[in-house]
Formats: C-alpha cells, structure tokens, sequence
C-alpha cells in the first residue's frame, strides 16, 4: 500500500541515493501470493497442469471482456463480446 506522503520526498531520495534497490521484488511477491491462492484449491497432484488451467481461463475471460476478438470455430466466422 504506497503512502502518497513519501512521494513529496522521493525527487530528494533519487538525487541523494540514486533508483530504488530491489524494487522489482513487490511484482514477484504479488505474483506469488497468486500463485499460493491458486494451489490451495488444488489437489496437488498435477500443480503446473491445474496453474495453467486457472490462469488459462483468467487471461481468456480478460481477453473477451476487454472486448477481444475470436474466431468461432463452428461458424468461422469474428465474433466480439
């Protein structure tokens, strides 16, 4: 959660310390915390194949409602949400 505080500081903080160090590491501790949400409803048999699933059918359902476009495999014809 930022603190829009600190950024009144942050020009002062660059020219006295240069770039932040490490601050790629929040995405990837969001990314995991997803990644341990997805693997409590698994059955940890397959995790890999049950991940790819879940996030399959995420980024397909983010795909159609930001208005994406496909072709219908019965009628082949561009379909659009």
């Amino acid at each position: 959660k930022p603190k829009y505080h600190m950024l009144c500081h942050a020009s002062y903080w660059m020219q006295q310390y240069g770039p932040q160090v490490n601050y790629h590491v929040e995405e990837e501790e969001a990314m995991n915390s997803c990644l341990r949400l997805q693997l409590e409803h698994s059955n940890r048999q397959g995790p890999s194949r049950d991940l790819a699933h879940r996030f399959a059918v995420s980024e397909g359902l983010k795909f159609i409602l930001r208005g994406g476009r496909w072709v219908n495999p019965k009628s082949k014809e561009l379909c659009q949400a």
